[in-house]
């Protein structure tokens, strides 16, 4: 009798597994995305495209960046998953440069545009921490994870100071920097890094990361080129960088200053903050100044996205 009994409650078990199984996993992997989904005025994922098979801008791109880059509005939302093989062959600079800006814009904008869609979410937290309200679990974990991306001390029980510490660093890059730091670094998109793994900024991993070999590397030194699936991966991760990393504390207290002061936050302004970026030094930001000068990308700060359509 015990040892039926015993089956009846193992079937029960087994039986009980089968049904509430597969609904907790559902609620598992719907709270997951909950965490990084965008609340619902903020703009939704759009997929990349590949290059144009010839070098040539796309005819939206084309007609704005007719207007010398002094106005600019309404971004087409033309997201390339890489540069065009063809480029690095141009012998024309103004357009090689042209084709590289119009390549790079919208993709600078797209990533300060995920960047603002997190600091909107970290304002709404903070506004139901100042209410003393109870943080959804969603919300504790999403900020556990911005937490850890910006290296923040603090991983639980947040409180307004913490964010106050995060909106400090999750902040937009202008895009005359973002723009001129990957043509210096990528020689307007031409480098081996850039083409073989969508490298714009030069940034360096070590041990198992994945990345390209420096064919002229220094003896003793063991890095290689981060290299990403994605130009957007690669512009996000160059915006991470200087939000979190110590050595651009003084970028982010200047962009912060600015914003303070109701003032535009430009490249020109947060260039001077770079000397720590390059061996260089000094010279390396004279050189980002002077690219942002010399190509007018100043006046793409106030470039903005084409709006969403449905």
């Amino acid at each position: 009798m015990r040892s039926r009994l015993l089956k009846i409650v193992g079937y029960l078990a087994v039986a009980a597994v089968l049904l509430v199984g597969p609904f907790m996993l559902a609620r598992h992997m719907l709270a997951v995305s909950r965490t990084d989904a965008f609340l619902a005025d903020q703009p939704n994922y759009l997929a990349h495209l590949p290059p144009p098979k010839k070098v040539k801008m796309t005819k939206r791109l084309e007609r704005l960046l007719r207007k010398d880059m002094h106005t600019v509005h309404a971004v087409p939302r033309i997201f390339l998953s890489r540069l065009p093989e063809g480029l690095p062959d141009m012998t024309n600079a103004q357009n090689k440069k042209r084709m590289f800006t119009s390549a790079m814009l919208p993709l600078v904008l797209r990533a300060n545009e995920l960047i603002m869609a997190d600091r909107g979410r970290l304002l709404s937290v903070r506004e139901k921490l100042e209410n003393e309200q109870k943080l959804r679990r969603t919300e504790r974990e999403w900020l556990k994870t911005m937490a850890r991306k910006y290296r923040l001390k603090r991983r639980n029980n947040f409180r307004t100071q913490d964010i106050d510490i995060l909106l400090h660093k999750v902040d937009v890059i202008p895009p005359s920097l973002a723009l001129a730091q990957a043509a210096m670094e990528s020689g307007w998109g031409t480098s081996r890094f850039a083409q073989l793994g969508n490298a714009l900024f030069g940034e360096w991993v070590w041990g198992d990361g994945e990345g390209i070999l420096p064919e002229a590397r220094d003896e003793g030194k063991t890095h290689k080129i981060k290299k990403f699936e994605y130009l957007l991966d690669s512009v996000s991760s160059y915006m991470t960088n200087l939000n979190r990393h110590d050595s651009y504390a003084g970028l982010r207290r200047r962009r912060a200053e600015l914003r303070d002061l109701n003032l535009p936050v430009t490249g020109a302004a947060l260039a001077p903050a770079l000397v720590s970026y390059s061996e260089r030094g000094t010279d390396y930001v004279s050189d980002i100044l002077s690219i942002i000068n010399y190509n007018d990308l100043d006046g793409l700060d106030s470039a903005r996205l084409a709006a969403l359509t449905s």
